[in-house]
């Protein structure tokens, strides 16, 4: 891809004597050709990870201005620190002097699924940006995708929410937590419970409560997947988008207007909720703080 050239104002840099001048590149344009060499990249902070207790780990994912997106890794204290007090959640930046690399993701649990990561150095260096992002991420994992991720992996997903469950008491006071489960259904009819909690419960209770009669479409962000319960569940770092104006949203409204017509009979999403409970009442522990949860849901079919 040709060089693109960008005016901004230098938010940071490394004050090299002869800094990192490279070719800017977009994350979709990626291949192995393009592993271990320095490049620019034009990009949102979509997530910025909290700093690893030792203080020499710091992970972000970032956006381009295609919506594709990726991980970046900055590695030992002195460059956490750095980046850490330079880039800020939500703001768009030219970053220089980026190594791209492999994502060995059979090796490590991943954030996101992308062949490839970025990793910044003490040549890296930052300037602020002025341009229009995409609102919403380019990619969206299938669920038949999702259910092959490894535990703790975060994904963005879309889906018709086809049930809604009643609210939940999750733990003991004083850290009992408000719990909610809905369904999620993809255009190929595969289905994924997601656990709501939280600030993304709390917040968007309206809404929520009106998803299963509308059968609303949501697009989701940074959900993370939980093996144990066989779901995806809400993080700190979650957007909801409702309806959202989306290629993929646009694709699942011909399957939603049929739901809601009654021309889709949707027993089979009844079988899928209730088989889910009745194994998950067996199989946890008296202990686990959802045992009871699902133990009366599964008395009640």
């Amino acid at each position: 891809m040709a060089p693109i050239n960008l005016r901004c104002q230098w938010t940071f840099t490394n004050f090299t004597n002869n800094p990192v001048e490279s070719t800017f590149i977009e994350f979709d344009d990626l291949n192995w050709s393009d592993t271990y060499r320095t490049c620019s990249i034009s990009v949102r902070i979509d997530v910025k990870f909290l700093v690893n207790p030792s203080g020499d780990r710091l992970h972000f994912i970032l956006m381009d201005r295609t919506g594709a997106k990726i991980e970046a890794i900055v590695a030992g204290n002195d460059l956490v620190h750095r980046f850490d007090l330079t880039l800020h959640m939500g703001r768009k930046y030219i970053i220089h002097g980026v190594t791209i690399r492999p994502n060995f993701e059979e090796v490590e649990c991943r954030f996101i699924n992308h062949t490839y990561e970025c990793s910044f150095s003490a040549r890296t260096f930052v300037e602020s940006l002025s341009l229009e992002f995409p609102r919403y991420p380019k990619h969206l994992m299938s669920i038949h995708e999702v259910m092959r991720c490894p535990n703790k992996t975060f994904v963005d997903i879309v889906g018709i929410v086809v049930q809604y469950d009643d609210h939940q008491l999750i733990g003991r006071h004083p850290s009992a937590e408000l719990y909610r489960e809905v369904t999620f259904m993809d255009i190929w009819g595969k289905r994924i419970v997601v656990g709501i909690s939280g600030g993304n419960l709390i917040q968007n209770s309206y809404r929520w409560s009106t998803t299963e009669g509308n059968k609303s479409i949501v697009l989701a962000t940074m959900l993370r997947k939980n093996r144990k319960y066989g779901n995806l569940e809400t993080s700190s770092y979650t957007t909801l988008a409702f309806n959202p104006d989306h290629p993929s949203a646009r694709a699942l409204d011909d399957i939603r207007q049929k739901i809601i017509g009654g021309l889709i009979d949707m027993e089979f999403v009844r079988e899928f909720i209730e088989k889910r409970w009745d194994l998950l009442a067996s199989g946890l522990s008296t202990n686990d703080p959802r045992h009871k949860m699902y133990t009366k849901k599964a008395r009640s079919m």
